[in-house]
């Protein structure tokens, strides 16, 4: 043992001498140069700073990549191009885009940009106007074309009538669908198609709605029918017309004589190509009576403001509030979109008057508040989203203004004065324009048309 101790004692005095020297002794018995290991000791070193570099670097380029974003005037411009349902849903990608509504300045680029987009849904349209007269103490309407830029070319248009008994008549809706026009008598539920350009009329049949009831009820039922939407069905290449048909309720004799019985309101649609009527299996609310301008249709679906229809809400346990029902004519459904109290608050009828529009592509529900003289322009971004809805014209007040009669294809408001001069309000230089043209008749109405070669009565042949 004291022999194994004295000799690696020596060992470790050589490689103490060794190291002296410049040498390192391994384990193997291999010498290596004190200034290679040394070198090597100084490369490891230097990979090693290497890769630490190479991480600071990383690091660097990470946090140059994330604070390479778009700079939010930049990106305010973007999204203030964009149409209203996709800037709707990029205001959950930052808080700062979710504060934009209430950003005046955006908002102010949103509005132009707006009013500026194209949009050639009624490129070359021109307007009707609806005038009532009363020669000999029989009313009689009479039909203007409104065209050119500033609507200053009026030409009296002349048509025959297709209601020989009772010749007033309403046109439906916000303006012609492929150059067809609907027209109805509200008083006596008859419907006729109208394509101006060919001057045909087609008067659509009676409804089968009377076969529901049976004999001995019909006499004493008032039955009521509230049209609700007329469109086009480009899955079917037919034109279609919705109505809501009730029963006005009987007084407590004539409720006894039909034995207690109760009747339920129904939906029927009306098809072109069969020409004929049938029940729609639906449940949805019935728009504000048939009151002009609270219908529009787009792109296969027809929209209407609801009303106040207990049977619907109290039936579905529902507290009513102000909404848009959206019909799509192809798959016969339905979606309802609440209007927000900062939309519109007051859903009373006869206080307000209100037009469904279609503007730059967009649904726009347009309300005219008397007591202040204000309009108020709102677009739905998508259907059935609440939130979706933005105010985006404040107008007035205008004092000037007696009643409204209409909206133009750009959203020019078109209306009476207190002076009876016919006038209209241009949004995009926010003036009001004349047009030479005095009206001292009430049921005065504005209606779009956009010229179609194509007739309708292709479809039912």
């Amino acid at each position: 043992m004291e022999k194994k101790k004295k000799e690696k004692s020596v060992t470790n005095e050589v490689r103490l001498a060794s190291m002296e020297k410049g040498f390192f002794h391994l384990r193997s018995g291999k010498r290596v140069l004190k200034s290679e290991v040394v070198r090597s000791r100084l490369e490891s070193t230097e990979k090693k700073k290497k890769k630490k570099k190479k991480f600071v670097s990383a690091t660097k380029k990470n946090e140059f990549v994330s604070t390479n974003y778009i700079p939010d005037d930049i990106a305010f411009s973007i999204l203030s191009k964009l149409p209203l349902k996709s800037f709707k849903r990029f205001e959950c990608v930052r808080k700062s885009w979710s504060l934009l509504s209430e950003n005046t300045h955006f908002m102010n680029m949103f509005r132009n940009n707006f009013l500026s987009s194209s949009n050639s849904r009624y490129d070359g349209a021109s307007l009707f106007l609806k005038v009532p007269t009363w020669p000999d103490m029989s009313e009689i309407q009479v039909l203007y074309n409104l065209s050119g830029d500033r609507f200053q070319n009026m030409v009296k248009f002349d048509f025959s009538n297709p209601f020989e008994h009772n010749t007033f008549f309403d046109i439906f809706g916000f303006g012609s669908i492929n150059g067809t026009i609907l027209l109805h008598q509200h008083c006596r539920y008859i419907h006729a198609l109208w394509h101006p350009a060919t001057q045909k009329f087609k008067i659509l049949p009676p409804s089968p709605y009377e076969s529901y009831v049976p004999d001995d009820v019909k006499r004493h039922f008032n039955i009521v029918c509230y049209l609700d939407g007329f469109g086009y069905d480009s899955v079917t290449d037919d034109y279609k017309v919705i109505r809501y048909v009730f029963f006005a309720d009987p007084n407590n004799e004539q409720y006894q004589c039909l034995g207690n019985k109760y009747f339920e309101p129904l939906w029927e649609i009306y098809s072109l190509r069969s020409n004929s009527w049938r029940k729609l299996d639906v449940d949805m609310p019935p728009s504000l009576d048939t009151t002009e301008g609270n219908h529009v249709y787009m792109d296969g679906v027809c929209h209407w403001l609801c009303q106040n229809d207990y049977g619907y809400w109290k039936k579905h346990n529902i507290p009513f509030q102000p909404s848009l029902v959206s019909f799509y004519l192809s798959k016969e459904g339905f979606f309802i979109t609440p209007v927000p109290s900062d939309v519109d608050d007051s859903f009373d009828v006869e206080t307000n008057w209100r037009n469904l529009a279609v503007l730059n592509g967009s649904i726009a529900l347009i309300s005219y508040y008397e007591k202040t003289t204000t309009f108020h322009i709102s677009i739905m971004g998508e259907i059935g989203m609440k939130e979706s809805w933005t105010n985006l014209f404040t107008i007035g007040p205008l004092p000037c203004v007696d009643r409204p009669i209409g909206v133009g294809t750009k959203g020019e408001i078109f209306f009476i004065r207190n002076d009876e001069e016919l006038a209209w309000f241009d949004l995009s230089t926010q003036m009001i324009e004349e047009l030479g043209f005095k009206v001292d008749m009430p049921g005065c109405r504005i209606t779009i048309y956009k010229e179609s070669i194509l007739p309708f009565e292709g479809i039912n042949d």
